[in-house]
């Protein structure tokens, strides 16, 4: 009798409270991985700046100077993030700084959003363009503050939320390569949206797993997979992308791509990646934890 009604209040607990803690970054991860961060996303944000400034008409000059300011803060940073000593107090200046600047843009970002929407900007810039490098920002100044916090997440939803996040941003680059393909180029934008319904699917899994286990007892043999499928998706996309920038540079293929924006959107894969390979190791170590 006793044991029954021990299950039953069991089952009545918050599974929340079986969580697994907030891990602690060392000195060493933290200089690593903060510049790793910093010298990655500051040229992203630069390159952000430039893009909307090419996709403004003409005749908005004050958002024109604008993004050409907003280019020149993160070259400035950019260089400095090259520069900066390997000490904890030089890169938690770095990153205060970054956050700083990011938010501003993020600001930028968000309120032109507003005003395409509401037609009060015309030009080439696609609403969820701005969305997502907003969304970008974002990303960068929350992977800052928790560094400088000397925290990292709990390696299941660590996993989860880069997955949900740039699962979204893989979706998305196809789709916007499938847009800024010459429509001639059948073969081409066809499997660019290919790979779009392919990231969404992957997507739409991603978000079923944060809602059944985000924030919850830890559950690795699911996460592993998951993180495991986003790999092998993406090494694929990529080298679509590797291989449409070269076509792009040689101008092989009909198309309205900047070589740079291709080279921007293969960056993000490569990155995406390499963060792939630092959550992989980290459930590893956290699996061989609990063997031993």
């Amino acid at each position: 009798m006793q044991d029954k009604t021990d299950f039953q209040q069991q089952m009545l607990i918050a599974p929340e409270t079986k969580a697994a803690p907030a891990e602690s970054l060392t000195e060493q991860m933290f200089i690593e991985r903060s510049l790793t961060e910093n010298r990655f996303w500051l040229r992203i944000m630069k390159e952000h700046a430039y893009f909307l400034g090419e996709g403004f008409n003409k005749k908005d000059k004050q958002l024109i100077q604008q993004a050409a300011n907003f280019y020149r803060y993160f070259e400035q940073q950019e260089k400095r993030a090259l520069q900066t000593p390997e000490t904890v107090q030089a890169v938690r200046k770095l990153n205060e700084d970054s956050i700083q600047i990011v938010y501003g843009f993020r600001n930028f970002k968000r309120n032109l959003l507003l005003m395409i929407i509401n037609c009060r900007v015309s030009g080439f810039n696609f609403p969820l363009l701005v969305d997502h490098i907003a969304r970008e920002a974002e990303y960068f100044i929350r992977t800052l503050k928790k560094f400088n916090q000397g925290i990292l997440d709990p390696i299941q939803d660590a996993i989860i939320s880069e997955n949900v996040f740039w699962l979204r941003i893989m979706m998305e680059h196809s789709r916007f390569i499938a847009s800024l393909l010459d429509q001639s180029e059948r073969k081409l934008v066809n499997t660019a949206r290919g790979f779009a319904d392919d990231f969404e699917i992957l997507l739409n899994q991603a978000r079923d797993v944060e809602s059944m286990l985000f924030k919850k007892e830890p559950t690795y043999p699911i996460i592993g997979k998951m993180n495991k499928d986003s790999e092998n998706a993406t090494i694929e996309l990529r080298n679509f992308k590797a291989a449409g920038l070269e076509l792009i540079k040689t101008c092989q293929i009909k198309s309205v791509i900047d070589p740079l924006l291709a080279d921007h959107v293969l960056r993000e894969a490569n990155h995406f990646l390499a963060m792939v390979h630092v959550l992989e190791n980290r459930l590893k170590k956290k699996q061989r934890d609990i063997e031993t």
